[in-house]
């Protein structure tokens, strides 16, 4: 054998030795082989249910019945069409909204249901799903109200309520001069935009309409809103075609209009 000949075939030798010998080291004791980890669809079907984090109080999205202590809503029975289609039922968790983000990543929870709009900023951490609706924001004063504006800009100088965590919140936290106050709970913050502690409230135009038979308001100022969709961690591949495919589904049979025609006439 020449001595180049003999260099090759020492070289093939050397690399039959690694991959043997990485497969040995797999079988020794204490070593374990890389293990995938489980799609997120498989730990739902095989428990049997899927948790879903929300935040009551932001009708007609989600409420809560405080006589059945009961959670109902548009996004409370989408996320249970979504839970039929792909055979198992909901476990609700309802949390402060600006909760739900940490509690999706962390694990506690596998969906997010709370009329939440796509932002690049939440897009980071986890997957946005199929979007299915699209709403306005909306700036709110009393009905009495002189307040007048053009742009988001003209509320510097004002006291303006949002709900923490939301895209309202993160608009406005951007302008400088704005006298922010957030709140946790939407009810609340009307509350105080009727008592005259707020000169305005930042919210999703879709809630307006139940408060505006409780406190006397008007809108003055209308923003386009991002699409609103649920949301789920990153890498349940077989998960998000599951939630995609039935919300599809749904609007392809009239289940989505329907409750879309239910909950916002």
């Amino acid at each position: 054998m020449s001595e180049g000949s003999g260099r090759v075939m020492m070289s093939i030798l050397l690399v039959i030795g690694l991959v043997v010998g990485f497969g040995v080291g797999y079988m020794i004791p204490g070593l374990t082989p890389p293990v995938t980890p489980p799609d997120d669809y498989d730990v739902i079907t095989d428990r049997g249910t899927i948790i879903v984090g929300t935040n009551s109080g932001w009708p007609p999205f989600e409420m809560l019945n405080t006589t059945t202590d009961e959670l109902y809503g548009f996004d409370i029975d989408l996320a249970e069409l979504v839970a039929d289609y792909i055979g198992v039922t909901v476990e609700w968790v309802d949390m402060d909204f600006d909760a739900l983000i940490g509690a999706c990543q962390a694990g506690s929870i596998d969906m997010i249901a709370s009329a939440t709009f796509i932002t690049a900023a939440r897009c980071e951490v986890l997957q946005p799903l199929c979007w299915y609706i699209r709403t306005n924001e909306v700036v709110v004063v009393k009905a009495n109200s002189t307040l007048t504006i053009s742009s988001l800009d003209d509320l510097v100088g004002y006291t303006v309520g949002a709900q923490t965590g939301t895209t309202e919140d993160e608009e406005l936290s951007e302008i400088a001069g704005v006298d922010l106050v957030r709140y946790p709970l939407v009810e609340t913050m009307f509350q105080d935009l009727n008592a005259g502690a707020l000169d305005a409230v930042y919210v999703d135009e879709p809630i307006v309409a139940l408060y505006s038979t409780v406190y006397s308001i008007k809108i003055i100022f209308t923003v386009t809103a991002p699409p609103t969709a649920f949301y789920i961690r990153y890498g349940s591949d077989r998960l998000s075609a599951a939630i995609n495919s039935a919300i599809a589904e749904g609007f392809a049979d009239g289940s989505v209009d329907a409750l879309i025609a239910q909950w916002f006439g």
